[in-house]
């Protein structure tokens, strides 16, 4: 059996609330601001039940039709169905699943780019975090006011961490970038070319004694 999905894992943990139709879950994953977190779509949801109904982890309950609505069909965790819930969310928590950003690409090779186009593309980037982050923050409040538990927004807050952090970077590098203070012209000093030579010598590859 293949790991659980993102939206799997999102599905599952709506089905331990109660049983539901493919339709409901979708409208509930995107009322409660999951699509946050995980692009979801009403195909990602239809297809992630019928492979965990194939693979015995959700199962039928029931099919209902309302006026001239298609027939829906509602389904249940089963048990196997929270075994495996419970170990991927515990992996998920605990252990690392490495992510590529591909802002960091950008970081690593911008030095090829004028000065002033990196800080435009900073700024641009710093702007839509701000909005992110107020957005997040807004709806942060207003359901801690409705009084929703805080276990059920510790992704909210984390977010919210990751979002204030980025800005305070990115904050601290434009100040720099727009006043001088980070070198953007000089070639890299020899002293470091150096240095690099200097620490081959002190570790040298492995003799070949084949």
């Amino acid at each position: 059996m293949a790991e659980l999905s993102a939206v799997a894992v999102l599905v599952l943990g709506l089905l331990h609330e109660q049983p539901m139709h493919p339709y409901q879950l979708h409208q509930t994953l995107v009322e409660r601001g999951d699509t946050r977190i995980v692009r979801v779509n009403p195909g990602a949801v239809y297809h992630g039940v019928e492979r965990l109904e194939r693979d015995g982890l959700v199962e039928v309950v029931g099919t209902d039709r309302t006026g001239k609505r298609p027939e829906r069909t509602t389904y249940r965790i089963t048990a196997a169905g929270r075994t495996e819930f419970a170990a991927r969310l515990t992996s998920l928590l605990g252990d690392e699943h490495p992510a590529y950003p591909l802002f960091s690409v950008g970081l690593a090779e911008a030095n090829e780019l004028p000065a002033d186009e990196v800080v435009a593309q900073l700024v641009r980037r710093r702007d839509r975090k701000v909005a992110h982050r107020d957005r997040l923050a807004t709806s942060y409040d207003s359901l801690s006011r409705l009084g929703l538990p805080r276990r059920y927004l510790l992704d909210v807050e984390h977010d919210l961490a990751t979002l204030r952090a980025e800005i305070d970077w990115l904050d601290h590098t434009l100040t720099e970038l727009q006043s001088g203070a980070l070198d953007w012209t000089s070639p890299i000093p020899d002293s470091f070319h150096e240095a690099k030579r200097s620490l081959r010598a002190l570790d040298p590859p492995p003799k070949d004694i084949s």
